[in-house]
């Protein structure tokens, strides 16, 4: 019997060390820079993960970004500029092996010392809400979901891991009653990219 409860505990806290050593690997906050997506030009971003699991974790994102407006110039500059206000949750899903990782990274019959760089792949899925205002025109209110590739690097540098992130997204958008989701056809800043690191 206490060879059983004496396994049975041994099981229980090699879990929960592998829950701990995942959970670390997930961020609390970063920044980034986006282009097109949902920004919808340029824009640079703050982004909180949330819900942070051993194979998924939330982002809550917001920022700040730039529109060019008309060639037309006025006294001031470019005429009829826009501000940006990017926002969006997504959800993102593991999809390479980490557990296998951890596993390998906890065992007692590890010979060499573990890596201190580890890659994670997650899918990204999500809406964003951007308003555009602009100087001398009403302001845009677009829509847009998010299907993308979340690519992150992770640098287990104490007391915290560090992790630079790459992001590739379609983002198709609704703006007055209609879709655009096709970049031959409609808007060609459907697609963006980011790169971000926390902090």
């Amino acid at each position: 019997m206490k060879k059983i409860l004496l396994t049975l505990l041994i099981l229980i806290f090699s879990l929960e060390g592998i829950g701990q050593i995942s959970y670390r690997t997930r961020y609390r906050k970063a920044v980034f820079i986006e282009t097109f997506a949902v920004s919808p030009i340029f824009s640079l971003n703050v982004d909180h993960a949330v819900n942070r699991r051993k194979n998924s974790f939330t982002d809550i994102r917001y920022g700040i970004g730039f529109v060019p407006g008309s060639k037309k110039r006025d006294k001031f500059g470019w005429s009829d500029n826009g501000l940006s206000v990017p926002m969006s949750v997504t959800q993102n899903f593991l999809v390479n092996n980490l557990k296998r990782r951890i596993l390998q990274r906890v065992s007692l019959k590890c010979k060499s010392t573990p890596s201190k760089i580890s890659v994670e792949s997650f899918l990204e899925v999500g809406a964003a809400y951007t308003p555009v205002f602009y100087g001398i025109s009403k302001p845009r209110h677009n829509f847009s979901g998010i299907i993308g590739l979340r690519q992150q690097v992770v640098f287990d540098i104490p007391p915290k891991p560090k992790v630079i992130f790459f992001k590739v997204q379609y983002t198709p958008k609704y703006y007055r009653g209609s879709f655009s989701w096709n970049p031959i056809t409609g808007s060609t800043n459907i697609f963006g990219m980011s790169l971000g690191f926390s902090i």
